[in-house]
């Protein structure tokens, strides 16, 4: 918002007069002035039995308030009369205002977010199938967390960051380690991954009751329990993150898998995740390579919609990793992780 207060060119004689004796014209006198503060709000709705929607208000207000006074006085060379002296009273001109839209022409957002508005803490659980088939993403975030945890801790935002961790394990049921307590020293988190590498080798359920019989796995009650059960810091200076693995893909209550009985629907999970403002990254399976033969399109709720709801990492402004590329060494388990902290952080949290 900008203004403009001046004052007009004055004529008369008695200018005019003074003018041709002194040799000088009127002054015109002027300030401009401009301020602008952009704010950011937004929410999201979604209703059982929809898909779940985000609604995104942006706002720009423009405020400043200036005034200026100006005075013109002439004074006629002296005579035989009485000097003559006019002044003119000030002039204030009202200020206009004006909101636009905070987009610029292309359409793209132009938010301004400095450094208070990043988060200094960082939460990062991860949401992990410890069936049998993920034995060898377990033994590689083993060897790349330490990696996650320097590059995050380098990360530049003004002030140092706090990573801490989490882990909650599945297969047709589920389990959060540590009580859902965070880990604030990465050896701890590097130790579970250790231990749940080892126990994938068994083929058995998390509780250790009952073998792994089907392919679909507990995702939605595991992200749930993710949600739900970890002590997560204050979302107004903690940026949530969930780093979800599988290969396979889901059941959703009503259905038992394995004698286990699913607890929550597709919707209920997604809700709860935008709820609390949790940003899920799921690393799955793209390739039409799940399934017991290795051939099924397992991407659903993953990589596009499931039942007609979007998919679980856009749903909560997160992203998609092919967990095959992990697998393969064409895609950095560590660097992909890190890209996620760092798309997310200073980011406002804007679910579809």
């Amino acid at each position: 918002m900008a203004w403009t207060v001046g004052l007009d060119r004055r004529s008369g004689v008695f200018a005019l007069t003074v003018a041709l004796l002194l040799g000088c014209g009127d002054r015109e006198a002027g300030t401009e002035g401009t301020g602008t503060t952009t704010g950011v709000t937004s929410a999201t709705s979604t209703t059982a039995g929809a898909s779940s929607d985000a609604t995104t208000d942006a706002t720009e207000t423009a405020d400043a308030s200036t005034s200026s006074d100006a005075s013109t006085s002439t004074t006629e060379a002296p005579t035989t009369e009485e000097p003559t002296t006019t002044t003119e009273a000030p002039t204030t001109e009202e200020p206009t205002t004006s909101t636009t839209d905070p987009f610029t022409t292309t359409g793209k957002p132009s938010w301004d977010f400095g450094p208070s508005d990043c988060q200094s803490t960082i939460d990062l659980v991860f949401v992990m199938d410890v069936s049998t088939s993920m034995d060898a993403i377990l033994e590689k975030l083993e060897a790349e967390i330490a990696t996650v945890d320097a590059a995050i801790k380098a990360i530049d935002v003004g002030e140092p960051l706090t990573p801490r961790y989490g882990l909650v394990v599945f297969v047709d049921d589920t389990a959060i380690v540590n009580s859902g307590m965070a880990y604030t020293d990465v050896a701890d988190i590097q130790a579970e991954f250790n231990s749940w590498y080892t126990f994938a080798q068994g083929n058995t359920q998390v509780s250790g009751l009952g073998t792994n019989t089907d392919w679909p796995e507990n995702t939605l009650d595991a992200l749930y329990l993710a949600a739900d059960g970890f002590a997560w810091g204050p979302v107004d200076d903690t940026l949530r993150l969930i780093i979800h693995t599988t290969d396979d893909t889901f059941g959703e209550k009503p259905a038992v898998q394995s004698g286990v009985a699913i607890q929550r629907t597709y919707l209920e999970t997604v809700l709860l995740l935008q709820s609390r403002e949790i940003r899920v990254f799921s690393f799955a399976d793209s390739d039409n390579t799940g399934g017991p033969f290795n051939n099924q399109d397992v991407s659903a709720g993953f990589f596009k919609p499931y039942k007609g709801n979007t998919e679980i990492p856009l749903a909560t402004d997160g992203g998609a990793f092919n967990i095959n590329q992990v697998l393969s060494n064409t895609l950095s388990l560590s660097a992909a992780i890190n890209e996620s902290v760092e798309q997310s952080l200073c980011k406002q949290y804007i679910p579809q």
